[in-house]
């Protein structure tokens, strides 16, 4: 009987045991149903991500706002300047002679007019020789619908868009009709572009730039080596000297000032771009009129480094820096660019 009893008791012990281990893990099932939504892995990492989404926006915003107020600054320095007085003396004279300063009318030919521009999609662009300029010229053939089967190089691009593009003078139109424009210019620092067209027009093999040589180079070299039978190559230092003992009217369009050129005191321009954020600059300035071009169209701008500028001008005498300036002064001012890292002496009387 005792040992039934034992027996028994033993029974109700695991049974209870058993009890007890079954309603545990019920309770844990419940827990996990109740708590697994907040618990999951595929939930938490969501919540993650759409915080991350959020605060890209966010970025992606401020850094929207930031380009618009660098955007409107530019326009607003040009307009700043034209307003000077001397500038404003000078806004008077460009009128009156309806802008032939330097032999320049209403008309021109096609291929030496700087203005490209596209009265469907009321687009007026000021072009700059060295500043991305056949890329500028390879785009607007691209949105024409003009194939490029046979341009296969620089000067191809160059004479296939001579030929299609319709270019005018920046003061073709009245200014009655102008303002129905969305008006574009791009600019880069004034020194970056001089060194940019000494390399490629200087520095070049000379059977690649004979036009350049026969109506410049030789002519200068032969002035300032008199003795030398063998004239070579042009150097920096005497490029500038060339661009300081010449008339600014005799200059060709790859060194002519931004001013002399797309008059922006006279046509009040809607967007000022650079070369230094061109990856940028020139998908904004396009999706204005509804023209979307990716940022990986404008990858192949490679400006020369700022640095390597200096290099060149490192063998100028600053006296020659600062007269070069004073021809180039209302560029820098215009477009908010400095010359004072190309300077060692006195800065302030340039």
């Amino acid at each position: 009987m005792g040992a039934l009893c034992h027996k028994f008791s033993r029974h109700r012990i695991l049974l209870g045991t058993a009890i007890c281990a079954t309603f545990l893990c019920l309770t844990l099932v419940n827990l996990v149903d109740r708590w697994a939504p907040k618990l999951s892995p595929r939930r938490k990492p969501k919540r993650v991500t759409d915080l991350s989404e959020n605060q890209s926006a966010q970025i992606q915003e401020e850094a929207n706002r930031l380009w618009e107020t660098e955007y409107e600054s530019r326009v607003q320095t040009v307009r700043g300047v034209c307003e000077k007085d001397e500038i404003v003396a000078m806004r008077r004279i460009w009128r009156v002679a309806a802008n032939r300063r330097f032999g320049k009318e209403a008309f021109c030919k096609t291929k030496l007019c700087p203005i490209i521009v596209d009265e469907q999609k009321v687009l007026f662009f000021c072009f700059i020789p060295k500043v991305a300029s056949t890329l500028v010229k390879r785009f607007f053939l691209n949105i024409s619908g003009i194939p490029l089967h046979d341009a296969d190089n620089d000067s191809a691009i160059h004479i296939v868009a001579n030929q299609a593009l319709r270019r005018i003078s920046p003061m073709y139109y009245p200014s009655t009709t102008i303002h129905r424009f969305f008006k574009i210019i791009f600019v880069r620092h004034p020194f970056d572009r001089l060194v940019s067209a000494f390399r490629s027009k200087a520095e070049a093999p000379r059977h690649e730039v004979q036009f350049f040589y026969d109506r410049y180079w030789d002519p200068i070299l032969k002035k300032l080596r008199p003795n030398d039978t063998n004239l070579g190559q042009i150097t920096f230092r005497e490029f500038v000297w060339y661009l300081t003992h010449s008339l600014e009217r005799d200059y060709d369009e790859h060194w002519a000032p931004y001013w002399s050129r797309c008059d922006p005191c006279l046509v009040d321009y809607d967007f000022v771009g650079k070369l230094e954020t061109a990856e940028h600059d020139f998908p904004y300035a396009f999706q204005k009129v509804g023209i979307e071009s990716s940022p990986d169209w404008w990858s192949d701008v490679h400006p020369i480094s700022h640095s390597l500028t200096l290099r060149y001008f490192s063998s100028v005498p600053e006296e020659d820096i600062r007269r070069l300036y004073r021809i180039y002064r209302l560029d820098f001012e215009l477009f908010g660019y400095s010359v004072d890292e190309f300077l060692q002496g006195n800065r302030t009387n340039i």
